[in-house]
């Protein structure tokens, strides 16, 4: 079995980072066919799912950033708008995804302290995309990048 599509990660700064968007999402998926199981005593659940973040790619920053949870810089921006291919790997495309895995995990907790409903970000991340992809040409494009990551 080839496992290079999961290998995502990158060199930020002299650190290794991993994302691992691919891989994550695999799990998400087989937890979802197994129906989303939050009752511990089941036999299909998944005890450490709330371990895994959002699938950190394209389509959740420019949804996050259309409600103005992200901002990019003035320079960035206009990068993105312009539909310039930001090359994978370097810092604005490592920093739009990073920024994106900790504002979906801040989203997560506002919403369970504010609703008291347990989220996961892998379903936080699912409510995103659909939405997203309802809206995707009625707002700010999305950053580019080309990578086998996302």
């Amino acid at each position: 079995m080839c496992t290079t599509g999961f290998r995502d990660t990158s060199v930020y700064k002299g650190r290794l980072i991993h994302f691992y968007k691919r891989a994550q999402i695999f799990v998400a998926d087989v937890w979802g066919a197994y129906g989303r199981q939050k009752d511990a005593s089941h036999p299909y659940f998944f005890h450490d799912i709330h371990e895994l973040t959002m699938f950190a790619d394209y389509r959740i920053p420019q949804i996050l950033r259309h409600v103005g949870i992200l901002r990019y810089s003035p320079s960035l921006a206009e990068r993105v708008d312009r539909h310039e291919v930001i090359p994978f790997g370097c810092p604005e495309e490592l920093e739009i995804r990073a920024c994106t895995v900790i504002a979906v995990e801040k989203l997560r907790e506002k919403i369970r302290q504010e609703t008291g409903n347990n989220l996961t970000s892998v379903e936080i991340d699912w409510l995103l995309w659909n939405w997203g992809e309802q809206v995707k040409d009625e707002i700010k494009p999305h950053h580019r990048t080309l990578t086998i990551y996302y």
